[in-house]
């Protein structure tokens, strides 16, 4: 206990003065006798003066109550507790594909990643009630995977449930990067590093850091002298021959130090295609090739025995032709638009005429329809992907009266259409007056009027999008917008084309309305997969992903595959103790004290103490 106004205490000096007062009321009480002849003779000559005592009463212990009880709540008396300061702790959870690796060091089988996870998930139970915690997963580009305070443990520890590993390669700079600058300076702070550490670290690349770190190496049990056994497949992919056949490759990689047999089976579909029996040295490899017959829709290759990694131990491939998109361009003046659609990557163009088409549109992809090459007596759009260039006039799906002169275009009524296509200065000197159809959405207007130049939308089963203005009376051909908005219309209108293999964790970029079939049979819709950004996070599965159109059929698809010389290599590439990180501020605070007065206690205590000493007065 501490008193915060001591120059209070100085009233302590009023207990000897009510001692005095008391002293000095004491007399001699005076009673009438009868006579002094019984106290004749006993006088006897005293010396000094007589001893006096202090009349002990009621009254005078409240008073010095009163006073010892008023001087300490002049003085502020107050009680103080040391309280437990906040903390801030930051986990950096690896989540790379390595960490699905299984160790049996210590008797049993444990997923590193499952260890690194319940270790995470016994510091955030352990939390106080003022600390907080941060979660950020270590990947090729590090993110916040969780976040909050101590009483929000419960849906974090939900959340952590489901977090899985899948990413190849690992950023541990960024990831501290991230970490300083998320540290709390008004709380304890520790960043906690969990991690397999088999990845490459740079020393000169991590940053200054701003708090302790506690290094977990995961398995933690003491290395062994050779690295762990995994064999993986890398490198699978496919060709298609010119007789419908396909090439399929693939490399089987031995990442342990002893030689071993593997037996790799290859699977046409589901029929099993090939077995055999590869000798590998150790960290050597062997490639194979093999014949597939048509028509094969998938292929798998898969190591039969079971090692430390079971994700790269299988790869599937896609044996549809995805990456060529067939378009069909009907014109009577094709040179421009054919140039413009020859010089985009994936394209195989065919030219028609519309005096003599020999071609049926069913047969590609897209069909694009210039000038007079859009017929007049089509009183219906045909199905597919259709784009529509410089409609002729008096056309019944694109009613108009006449053509405008000497248009400019509004760059500020572009739509997402007009990405990256510079019109300033670009004009259109013939525009059809069209009447806009119920299905279109304009992408871009005239800067007079706000005439419609580009739209495009979807009726029944075809998509079409439509340029309303001629391109031979127009400066667009000579500039650099012409290749880049023809770039956005294909792929406004074709079916995407992704790699035909990615990396486990890796996004692919998908626009337009398709569903995505993903391992396991569950189809997602674009919504659902992408959100609105068109990119496709969802790849930390190996296996197959299929895209489908809004009509249900199968345009295009992709396979994961977990195999990587980043994450196929189990052995630990770094140790914690080669790096000079220390903390570059210190991390101790202040301690934080509470303070609890007692003063207005004391203060009515005084106040009840002499409202009895009243009341006892008033008695005699």
């Amino acid at each position: 206990m501490t008193f915060l106004a001591q120059v209070a205490a100085w009233g302590l000096l009023t207990l000897p003065i009510i001692l005095i007062l008391h002293l000095l009321r004491n007399r001699r009480e005076q009673l009438p006798i009868s006579s002094l002849r019984l106290w004749r003779g006993l006088q006897q000559k005293k010396h000094g003066s007589l001893p006096r005592s202090i009349p002990l009463s009621v009254l005078l212990m409240l008073q010095l109550l009163i006073a010892t009880a008023l001087t300490l709540a002049l003085a502020r008396p107050v009680f103080s507790f040391l309280l437990d300061q906040p903390r801030q702790t930051i986990f950096i959870l690896d989540t790379t594909t390595s960490m699905a690796a299984v160790d049996t060091g210590s008797g049993q089988s444990v997923r590193r990643f499952d260890a690194a996870r319940q270790t995470v998930r016994n510091t955030i139970q352990a939390l106080g009630q003022r600390d907080a915690f941060v979660i950020i997963g270590l990947g090729p580009q590090p993110e916040v995977l969780l976040s909050g305070e101590a009483e929000q443990k419960t849906q974090a520890l939900l959340a952590l449930d489901n977090l899985v590993p899948g990413a190849t390669g690992a950023d541990l700079p960024a990831a501290l990067t991230l970490a300083n600058g998320l540290l709390d300076p008004s709380r304890l702070q520790q960043i906690i590093v969990l991690t397999d550490g088999a990845y490459t670290v740079p020393s000169e690349l991590l940053p200054p850091i701003s708090a302790p770190i506690d290094w977990q190496i995961i398995p933690s049990s003491p290395p062994r002298l050779s690295a762990p056994s995994n064999q993986a497949l890398l490198n699978v992919s496919s060709r298609t021959l010119p007789d419908g056949r396909h090439r399929l490759f693939a490399r089987v990689i031995n990442y342990s130090d002893t030689s071993v047999a593997r037996t790799v089976q290859v699977f046409a579909g589901e029929r099993l295609f090939d077995e055999t029996v590869v000798q590998l040295q150790p960290q050597g490899e062997s490639a194979r090739v093999w014949t597939l017959p048509a028509p094969v829709e998938t292929a798998r290759v898969t190591l039969v025995e079971p090692d430390s990694l079971p994700l790269d131990n299988e790869a599937e491939v896609l044996l549809l032709e995805t990456t060529r998109q067939r378009v069909l361009l009907v014109s009577d003046t094709p040179d421009t638009l054919s140039r413009a659609l020859s010089a985009q990557p994936g394209i195989e163009l065919t030219v028609d005429t519309p005096a003599g088409r020999r071609y049926d549109s069913a047969d590609f992809d897209l069909t694009v329809f210039e000038g007079v090459g859009l017929p007049l007596d089509l009183t219906a759009w045909p199905a597919g992907n259709l784009w529509v260039v410089n409609p002729p006039l008096g056309h019944p799906l694109l009613p108009a009266d006449n053509f405008s002169r000497n248009l400019r275009p509004d760059p500020a009524t572009g739509s997402t259409l007009l990405a990256g296509a510079d019109l300033s200065g670009v004009y259109f000197n013939r525009v059809l007056q069209v009447t806009l159809p119920e299905w279109a959405e304009v992408d871009l207007r005239a800067s007079a009027g706000g005439q419609p130049l580009i739209f495009h939308g979807t009726t029944r089963r075809s998509q079409i999008v439509v340029w309303a203005f001629d391109l031979a009376a127009s400066n667009l051909p000579a500039r650099l917008a012409l290749p880049l908005l023809t770039a956005n219309t294909l792929q406004t209108l074709l079916s995407p084309a992704p790699q035909p293999v990615v990396p486990l964790g890796e996004p692919v970029v998908i626009n337009g309305n398709f569903s995505i079939e993903v391992p396991g049979g569950r189809r997602l819709s674009s919504l659902e997969a992408e959100g609105s950004s068109g990119i496709f996070t969802r790849t930390k599965l190996p296996g197959l992903y299929k895209i489908y159109n809004d009509q249900g059929a199968l345009v295009a698809g992709f396979a994961v595959h977990a195999g990587s010389a980043l994450e196929s290599n189990l052995a630990p590439q770094f140790q914690p103790s080669t790096f000079n990180l220390q903390p570059s501020t210190s991390n101790a605070l202040p301690p934080e004290i509470e303070y609890y007065e007692i003063w207005p206690w004391l203060a009515g205590l005084v106040v009840t103490v002499v409202m009895l000493e009243g009341w006892l007065a008033w008695r005699k």
